[in-house]
């Protein structure tokens, strides 16, 4: 039994990979809740009592926070919301940023950005990183690499997550970073790193 268990979980896992694709056109179908929950709980929830979560981080350090723009999810007011790992919960903590703030933001026309019924703000805290892996090498930057690799991380268990909940999405990096931490609501010690686009696929 156990090896045909693993069996299976290998098939799931490559198959799982093996589709993995961008997803740049959403319906205007809204996202449940539930498979939001999902999703965000396998980027970032802890996944097990020695709390540790889905995705690596070095020394444990877990700089890295979710934010949700919730634009059309059903069971869930319009809004910001941050995402709580310890009890896979999120908090509202304020109105959605202004319409075409995001899309001002990108370097290219990433219209997606304002179609998207889900937009996840993958941000770090650089200075807590920086600080904590400073005498890693000369410069005092080895923490901003630990950060990308992590969201890395992050970004990959997104898109597998978003594909087994039927959904698909996009990792967006391309934007100014100024503008974009202006048209959002961010703890102040952390800055955008990536966003991820979520939605149901306008091909399926």
């Amino acid at each position: 039994m156990a090896c045909a268990s693993a069996e299976h979980e290998r098939e799931v896992l490559y198959s799982l990979v093996s589709r993995r694709r961008t997803v740049r056109q959403f319906t205007d179908a809204p996202v449940e809740v539930r498979a939001l929950m999902r999703i965000l709980a396998c980027a970032q929830g802890v996944s097990g009592t020695d709390g540790k979560r889905g995705a690596p981080s070095a020394h444990a350090l877990y700089p890295l926070r979710l934010t949700v723009i919730a634009r059309r999810v059903q069971g869930l007011q319009p809004g910001t919301y941050t995402f709580d790992p310890q009890r896979a919960g999120l908090d509202r903590v304020a109105p959605g940023p202004t319409p075409g703030s995001l899309l001002a933001a990108s370097l290219a026309d990433d219209l997606w950005l304002e179609t998207a019924p889900v937009v996840i703000v993958i941000s770090a805290d650089h200075d807590l990183a920086l600080r904590h892996f400073a005498d890693q090498q000369p410069d005092g930057l080895r923490g901003a690499r630990y950060v990308d690799v992590e969201a890395g991380a992050v970004a990959q268990n997104l898109y597998l997550a978003a594909l087994v909940e039927d959904l698909g999405g996009v990792l967006v990096m391309g934007v100014d970073d100024e503008a974009l931490a202006r048209a959002l609501t961010l703890p102040a010690a952390n800055k955008p790193v990536a966003l991820f686009c979520l939605g149901q696929d306008q091909r399926s």
